[in-house]
């Protein structure tokens, strides 16, 4: 049981955000694991959730005015938005409503987003985020396909795998 703990928490520490590129999956993929790992990813603040939202909003921003094929940004917001209805429901204690809310607010933000002009970063960020967005997104494909194995999601849930290529 200790191990078993200890490797849990070793891997939602592993879903950290990292800096250099964009956010990681922490809540999305919890809940594709079931309860038990969406016991440990934690209830987050609403501030947290807020914070989670401008870190995929910067990366995404960031991504789109580095230039990065559109694809791979749509790819990395469809996750984001997964992501973050995840958290929302988490922290609301919500269901699948909570997280099908949470990402149709997203994907709103995910539109501006693309349509925003902004000055391109660093090209040290942009060589990050151009590893970071097909990355992230199969991350997602995976925690989705997971969760449709594990009977945790519904098919209205295909639409957005098959989105995420």
């Amino acid at each position: 049981m200790r191990r078993a703990l200890l490797i849990a928490l070793f891997v939602l520490t592993a879903c950290a955000t990292n800096p250099h590129a964009g956010p990681s999956l922490r809540y999305a993929d919890a809940a594709s694991r079931g309860a038990w790992a969406s016991l440990l990813a934690g209830q987050p603040s609403q501030a947290q959730v807020d914070r989670a939202t401008d870190a995929w909003s910067h990366a995404l921003g960031d991504s789109v005015a580095c230039r990065l094929p559109m694809r791979d940004v749509v790819n990395a917001g469809l996750v984001g938005a997964l992501e973050l209805g995840a958290m929302n429901a988490a922290a609301s204690r919500g269901g699948e409503r909570e997280v099908r809310d949470g990402v149709a607010r997203y994907i709103i933000t995910l539109v501006s987003l693309i349509g925003e002009r902004r000055p391109a970063p660093a090209d040290a960020r942009c060589n990050a985020l151009a590893g970071w967005a097909p990355a992230i997104a199969a991350e997602g494909r995976d925690a989705v396909e997971r969760a449709r194995r594990n009977g945790l999601m519904d098919e209205n849930y295909g639409l957005l795998l098959g989105l995420i290529h």
